[in-house]
C-alpha cells in the first residue's frame, strides 16, 4: 500500500510558531490553508501539513490568549502528567521553599514518593519515581537546576 505521505519530511511546530501563525490569520483572515502552508515555509523554513495548519486553527485561542512563558516557548508537544494532582502538590512545595534551601533532585524525588502515598493512599500501581521521571517533572514545570552558595543553601532539611 503506497502512502500519501511518502518523502515528507515530519516536521512539528513549537507553541510560538503556531501562535504566530494565529495571528497572521486573524490579521489575514483571507489567507488559504496553502497560502498559509508557504508563509510559514518563508518565514520559518519549516514545511507542514495542511492538516497542521488546519488542527492549529481549530484552537486559535489556545495560542493567542496565553502568554508563552520565556523559556517555554519552543514546547511542541504537550504531554499530560500521570499524576497531575500530586505533581502540583510537589511544585507548590519546591516553590516555597526553593529560595531557603538546596532542593536536590533525591529531594524532590522523596517528596514525591511522599506526596504520593498522600494524594493517591488507594493507587498501588507502585509508580516508579525514576530520573527521567524527575528530568520531565522540571521540563514540565521549567525547573533549572542551580546551586545557592549563600547562607540560605547550608539549611537543614
Amino acid at each position: 500500500m503506497a502512502s500519501h505521505l511518502k518523502d515528507v519530511v515530519k516536521s512539528t511546530m513549537s507553541d510560538q510558531i503556531r501562535k504566530e501563525l494565529c495571528e497572521y490569520k486573524r490579521d489575514n483572515p483571507a489567507s488559504t490553508q496553502k497560502d498559509l502552508q508557504r508563509w510559514l515555509e518563508g518565514k520559518f523554513q519549516l514545511k507542514v501539513s495542511q492538516g497542521t495548519i488546519s488542527n492549529t486553527l481549530k484552537r486559535p485561542n489556545d495560542y493567542l490568549s496565553a502568554e508563552i512563558e520565556k523559556g517555554r516557548a519552543e514546547i511542541k508537544r504537550h504531554k499530560p502528567a500521570k499524576y497531575p494532582d500530586m505533581e502540583k502538590v510537589v511544585y507548590e512545595w519546591f516553590l516555597q521553599h526553593q529560595e531557603h534551601v538546596n532542593i536536590t533532585g533525591e529531594l524532590i524525588l522523596q517528596k514525591a514518593r511522599d506526596t504520593m502515598k498522600l494524594v493517591y493512599p488507594h493507587d498501588d500501581s507502585n509508580f516508579n519515581f525514576s530520573i527521567g521521571w524527575l528530568g520531565k517533572f522540571k521540563y514540565r514545570h521549567g525547573i533549572r537546576s542551580f546551586r545557592r552558595f549563600d547562607e540560605n543553601g547550608s539549611i537543614d532539611v
